[in-house]
């Protein structure tokens, strides 16, 4: 698809005036040339500028959850330029590259799908409390993304738009992988287009969609005009057909064949194809995560585990993390204290125990928390802590069972208390 020149007119008394406005090129010596930053800016502003329901038909709203969000991509850290969630609880994540930048093709495409792998493995606590470190989040510190995006509706008159089952929507999306990947620039390279449209055609069996947004500007006057447009095909309708297969002295598996139909963006014909959903991924069991830590690291994390069990903590898993905690009441829900993954943990104070204990107990919490790395000196008032490698408390390994098993005694009495009252 092409652009013409947008055009803005005026009607008078006498004669309509009609100017047509200049766009403004990719070249660096326009003087009307802009940083990647503004794209970020725009973005994040006007989350809505972005047509996501050519992939993502049920959206009818974005709401912004933050810039330069960090994530951890193995062997360093990476930061996700813009981080979305529509209102039925599909994340969008954004990487914006400007066209006059020649290394945004192969590298782009590899650091978004990175970004994408990293947050499928994150439960939803993790992944808020890494947005809360993050450039300009939306969530307060002690908001969830269902609060913050409930904030957002309501103050831009939108609250009915919000999905009743958002949470739920938002955990299962996330748990399966299903998200929308972005590349936002003001002009795509034939060569991103070409491997973006390999992705969605070859390597359908991800469930998440892969799009192409192009963002060109022209000038009026003082101001200019954003005018968005998709470059890849959208989708238009989903079929699934579900597959079953039971066989014998082996567990039953279950895999999802969806069919979607496709309209091109130019209006050409519909074409459909097929792709198979992976199953989600089971939750991570103690002898797993044993399984995942390095050699080096086997040995902390096995008498890390034997020393938390012997305090009377539980354990839960995720898909990619195993929690340590409370189950309160007994056969009711879980309440994680410490994360641990494959190749550090971190701490956190699920709502409910927050809303259970008072200031001085949490502040205490993390305070001691700050004695093992969890806390730095200067923010603990912040509930946001930070992630510490197994190297570093290996020799500590008796004091931080110690202390998470003193505070689970409290955190106990303080959900009964606020049970009985």
């Amino acid at each position: 698809m092409s652009f013409g020149s947008p055009v803005v007119f005026s009607e008078g008394a006498q004669l309509r005036r009609f100017v047509s406005l200049a766009g403004v090129s990719a070249r660096r010596d326009d003087p009307n040339s802009f940083n990647e930053s503004l794209l970020q800016e725009l973005i994040d502003a006007t989350p809505n500028v972005l047509p996501v329901r050519e992939y993502l038909p049920s959206t009818t709203t974005l709401f912004s959850l933050g810039r330069e969000v960090p994530v951890d991509l193995g062997a360093n850290n990476g930061y996700i330029d813009n981080l979305l969630v529509t209102n039925d609880g599909y994340l969008v994540i954004v990487e914006t590259k400007l066209y006059r930048n020649p290394e945004g093709i192969r590298e782009v495409i590899a650091q978004t799908l990175q970004y994408g792998m990293a947050v499928g493995q994150m439960p939803v606590m993790e992944l808020e409390a890494r947005i809360k470190r993050g450039q300009s989040p939306a969530l307060t510190s002690n908001e969830s993304i269902r609060d913050c995006v409930s904030r957002q509706a309501a103050e831009q008159n939108r609250p009915a738009s919000l999905a009743d089952d958002f949470d739920e929507a938002l955990e299962r999306h996330l748990r399966r992988g299903e998200m929308l990947l972005l590349i936002v620039s003001d002009g795509i390279h034939i060569g991103v287009e070409r491997v973006t449209h390999w992705l969605n055609e070859q390597g359908n069996s991800s469930p998440f969609k892969f799009g192409l947004v192009e963002l060109k500007f022209y000038t009026h006057g003082n101001e200019r005009l954003v005018v968005p447009r998709t470059v890849l095909k959208t989708r238009e309708v989903s079929r699934h057909v579900v597959v079953v297969d039971v066989r014998p002295q082996a567990g039953a598996e279950a895999s999802a064949v969806v069919r979607d139909e496709f309209r091109s963006s130019t209006g050409g014909g519909k074409v459909q194809e097929s792709r198979v959903v992976k199953a989600a991924k089971e939750p991570l069991t103690k002898s797993q995560l044993l399984q995942l830590v390095s050699a080096e690291n086997l040995p902390t994390v096995s008498q890390l585990l034997e020393q938390l069990e012997s305090q009377g903590l539980d354990q839960n898993g995720s898909p990619s993390l195993l929690r340590v905690g409370i189950t309160y009441p007994d056969g009711g829900d879980f309440l994680g204290l410490a994360y641990l993954g494959q190749k550090d943990l971190y701490l956190n104070l699920p709502k409910r125990i927050l809303r259970a204990v008072d200031d001085e107990t949490a502040l205490g919490f993390r305070r001691q928390g700050s004695q093992f790395g969890f806390y730095r000196q200067d923010q603990i008032e912040n509930p946001n802590g930070l992630n510490v490698k197994y190297h570093q408390i290996k020799d500590n390994i008796f004091e931080f069972a110690a202390f998470l098993g003193e505070y689970r005694s409290r955190f106990m009495e303080a959900l009964q208390a606020d049970e009985s009252s």
